[in-house]
């Protein structure tokens, strides 16, 4: 397997090999394998992807599939070829894919929304969706989720799935990408534990770089009904304007909700006021400004005006009763 020299970002196949992966002396495993059988197809893509009550329809007389791919059990480099019409669930708990589009078309359901792919760039996938492929080539990188959480140095930290990276982001990627991938991809290149580890944490770091994380407050709304998304529209408004004068109407307003029926939601799903929210997030904003701030440059009474607290005592009270200190214990010690 060889990037293609066209377009760095692809990965090619450059001659047939048995179904059964093949094992380098590294540890490493290297599959490639092709077909016409939509049958055989599917068993592959259903064992390596989890696909759920998958349904095919043909788009052409001789549809056609290929895959090649090369893993270490913490990264894998896959590309994927598929021409028909195929719709499924999928489920991925334990990795995180990075896809982008190289031909045909994607629709990926999630979350009461749906998005497509677009060609060349690449995303984080959701762990469980609802896909419509249509003719693609898809171009994969699958890590091992346990480990990006352990480098990261987050138990809990997750993707944004299916947010579109910045311009920025995309190059951060493409470059790791290119640096990378033929290295990873030739079976003769025999890498040593310490190679392997940084090959695998270098696509570790890029996709941290260039993807968008889901900040924890995002997975305190669970389901997928009009108001949890609702819902998720004022949390979003609270933490994008918790240092703007903002009160119930405003956040109602944004969530397209009256203020009584944000009170009914937040009371019920959050057990929460919306002032309880709001002092939440402003608590939580002045502690990080504090832990980050000079010690010899930085006012707690500051850090407390620009967080919406217009009384120092009460602001102080408030603080010490949630996160066990005094603001300026923050600032003096970290």
């Amino acid at each position: 397997m060889v990037p293609s020299q066209e377009n760095p970002d692809r990965v090619e196949s450059d001659g047939a090999v048995p179904a059964a992966p093949a094992t380098a002396t590294d540890g490493r495993s290297f599959r490639r394998i092709a077909g016409t059988d939509v049958d055989e197809a599917l068993s592959f893509f259903t064992g390596d992807y989890d696909f759920r009550a998958p349904r095919v329809r043909r788009t052409r007389q001789r549809p056609q599939w290929d895959f090649a791919g090369v893993s270490d059990g913490l990264l894998s480099l896959r590309t994927a070829r598929f021409l028909v019409d195929l719709r499924t669930e999928s489920v991925v708990d334990d990795q995180v894919l990075v896809a982008w589009l190289r031909s045909g078309s994607s629709t990926l359901t999630f979350g009461g929304r749906s998005i497509d792919l677009e060609p060349g760039v690449p995303v984080v996938l959701p762990d469980a969706y609802e896909l419509h492929h249509r003719d693609i080539g898809l171009n994969l990188v699958q890590l091992d989720k346990a480990h990006v959480r352990s480098l990261v140095g987050d138990a809990d930290f997750t993707f944004d799935a299916m947010h579109r990276p910045t311009a920025d982001g995309v190059r951060t990627w493409q470059s790791v990408v290119r640096a990378h991938s033929s290295t990873w991809l030739h079976s003769d290149n025999d890498l040593s534990p310490a190679a392997r580890r940084g090959v695998v944490d270098a696509f570790v770091t890029a996709a941290v770089d260039a993807f968008p994380h889901r900040e924890r407050w995002q997975s305190t709304v669970t389901g997928n009904g009009p108001e949890h998304a609702r819902l998720r529209l004022a949390l979003e408004y609270v933490h994008a304007h918790a240092r703007d004068a903002i009160g119930t109407a405003e956040i109602a307003a944004a969530a397209g909700l009256s203020p009584r029926g944000l009170q009914q939601s937040l009371r019920r799903h959050l057990d929460q006021t919306p002032g309880d929210l709001l002092r939440s997030v402003r608590l939580d904003g002045a502690r990080g400004d504090l832990l980050r701030g000079d010690r010899d440059g930085t006012s707690v009474a500051d850090i407390a005006r620009a967080w919406g607290f217009g009384h120092l005592g009460r602001f102080s009270a408030t603080y010490r009763a949630r996160f066990g200190e005094l603001p300026s214990e923050s600032l003096r010690t970290h």
